[in-house]
């Protein structure tokens, strides 16, 4: 029903991260009772008690389950824009994304506070901004894999001849005809998560959309910036190294204390029956990690 592209998150690393960080941030705050810190208002926050750190935080984490969720799932499908520009630079365009952003959206809503009887003083929380920037890179980019059409009327039974034959008589009915792709599964996710919290969320989805069209018409400043090459590859090996540690890691003293057991078993089977004993697999004696645990229920999957 979505983007028609292979399921997971098979080379889309920074995808998976993003959501990872997405929902972790907004459970953790929920659960530490701090999601006050990232709200965002003009007044009193900026103007009467000076807290600009907000004008930082305010990206970094949703207030309800319900944006977590549509937000996720936007992520999640934009993945192809990640596999076309590659990691690297999709990183590069979210981290230039939220340096635009995090001013400007606030910007837009002091400009607004202008107009007569526009009250609006409240920005929602959360990452829309970045996540509308690459929807606009995946709209500009990303081409349809697929169109349908919503009519209004009953689907036509009748053959090419009557259809000709009383093509000149006037119809009785009228029908409406709507022609979609398949991109407009996403678009609808897009729009849950502009319309969550009017109109701050809409300004923050506007924002981003702005941000994004200047990045794919090559005129948004620093453009061509990308993550240093060394810092990535760097970055890169150590997350590797840590998954696979955390994935594949043991429990201090475990491994060798299972490999002493094997090897004493091993060792002592003259004294069984025959004085023969079965084969002994070390690897499978020693002990597996929580997250190699954790890691085996989704292989796979991701």
């Amino acid at each position: 029903m979505f983007a028609a592209t292979p399921p997971g998150f098979k080379n889309a690393p920074i995808s998976k991260l993003f959501i990872t960080i997405t929902v972790s941030v907004s459970i953790i705050s929920s659960i530490a009772g701090i999601k006050h810190y990232f709200f965002l208002q003009l007044v009193p926050h900026i103007w009467r008690w000076g807290q600009w750190w907000r004008l930082i935080v305010w990206q970094f984490v949703y207030l309800n389950e319900s944006e977590v969720l549509f937000a996720s799932l936007l992520v999640y499908n934009l993945r192809v824009i990640e596999r076309m520009l590659g990691s690297r630079k999709y990183a590069s365009m979210m981290i230039l994304s939220y340096a635009f952003t995090f001013l400007l959206a606030p910007c837009i809503l002091i400009f607004l506070k202008i107009v007569p009887s526009y009250s609006a003083n409240y920005l929602p929380p959360g990452p829309t901004p970045i996540i509308f920037a690459a929807l606009a890179l995946y709209h500009d980019m990303i081409p349809s894999v697929y169109k349908f059409r919503i009519s209004s009327g009953p689907p036509s039974t009748e053959s090419a001849e009557s259809q000709s034959s009383s093509s000149s008589e006037p119809s009785s009915s009228t029908s409406h005809t709507i022609t979609l792709s398949d991109k407009i599964f996403v678009y609808i996710l897009s729009v849950q998560v502009a319309l969550a919290q009017m109109p701050g969320s809409l300004i923050c989805a506007f924002t981003g959309w702005l941000v994004g069209v200047l990045w794919t018409r090559e005129v948004l400043p620093g453009r061509n910036w990308r993550i240093p090459e060394w810092w990535w590859e760097r970055t890169r090996t150590q997350g590797m190294a840590s998954l696979s540690a955390f994935g594949t890691g043991q429990v201090t003293g475990m491994g060798g204390a299972n490999t002493e057991t094997a090897g004493a078993a091993t060792g002592g089977g003259g004294g069984g029956e025959g004085g023969q004993t079965a084969p002994t697999d070390t690897a499978a004696t020693q002990g597996r990690g929580f997250g190699s645990q954790i890691l085996d229920t989704f292989r796979g999957n991701f």
